[in-house]
């Protein structure tokens, strides 16, 4: 293995699971998602890259949390989403229903479809 693979840089802290000094013990039910340091059978301190920075360079720093961030923040931003067009076609189908039910449906209608240049 790789000197730099064995040595962290100073002052430098690694984000995700597995320490270079503390590895976690992994079996492959207990594989974590990103980069982390596991001792082998051998006593050999591996590291596990789950980020390219450290598929690299394995003393750079993990990208993997900061991955997670961005992409736990982009779902939630779907969702968000997802909500409102729920919520907008709800009020559409509402407002459809309501303006067809009118007693002067065709003129609103007509109206409508003037204002939207059609």
């Amino acid at each position: 293995m790789a000197a730099a693979a064995r040595t962290r840089r100073v002052g430098q802290a690694q984000s995700a699971l597995g320490d270079h000094d503390a590895p976690v013990p992994a079996t492959p039910d207990t594989v974590p998602a990103g980069c982390y340091w596991w001792t082998d059978p051998d006593g050999d301190l591996c590291l596990m890259p789950g980020c390219m920075a450290r598929v690299q360079d394995p003393g750079a720093e993990c990208t993997c949390d900061k991955l997670g961030a961005r992409l736990a923040r982009a779902e939630e931003k779907l969702r968000e989403r997802q909500v409102a067009e729920k919520y907008a076609r709800t009020w559409w189908d509402a407002l459809t229903e309501a303006v067809r039910a009118h007693p002067a449906a065709n003129t609103i209608l007509a109206d409508a479809h003037r204002r939207a240049g059609r």
